[in-house]
């Protein structure tokens, strides 16, 4: 079995480096203190100097945000459907209101009924 991951927040690491380099503590009291290794705290300054130490979307978050592209999804194909239905709807209509026209010598074998 794989040894378990510890996962830190983006708080408790701006603290850390606030710490660090306000001179509280040495970056190996840091690591000594937390049990962390000198380099994972370098790789933290580096990103806090960077402004790229953020939290990431949780695991919940990113099933949410999963779950909500597949509804946007059936919401466009149903707006699709919908529209594919109205103009399915206005052809019928238009087609109902062509056969109730008057029977002219053009149109007369659209309107021929086979003999029983």
């Amino acid at each position: 079995m794989g040894k378990i991951r510890r996962k830190f927040e983006a708080d408790f690491k701006r603290q850390l480096i606030a710490r660090i380099e306000t001179g509280q503590i040495t970056p190996q009291q840091a690591a000594r203190e937390n049990q962390l290794s000198r380099s994972l705290i370098e790789y933290w300054r580096k990103q806090y100097h960077s402004n790229a130490l953020v939290d990431r979307p949780s695991k919940r978050e990113r099933q949410l945000e999963a779950e909500n592209e597949k509804l946007k999804a059936k919401v466009g194909d149903l707006v699709m459907q919908m529209d594919y239905l109205k103009k399915l709807q206005a052809w019928v209509q238009q087609k109902r209101s062509a056969d109730s026209s008057v029977i002219t010598a053009k149109n007369l074998d659209q309107f021929r009924k086979p003999a029983r």
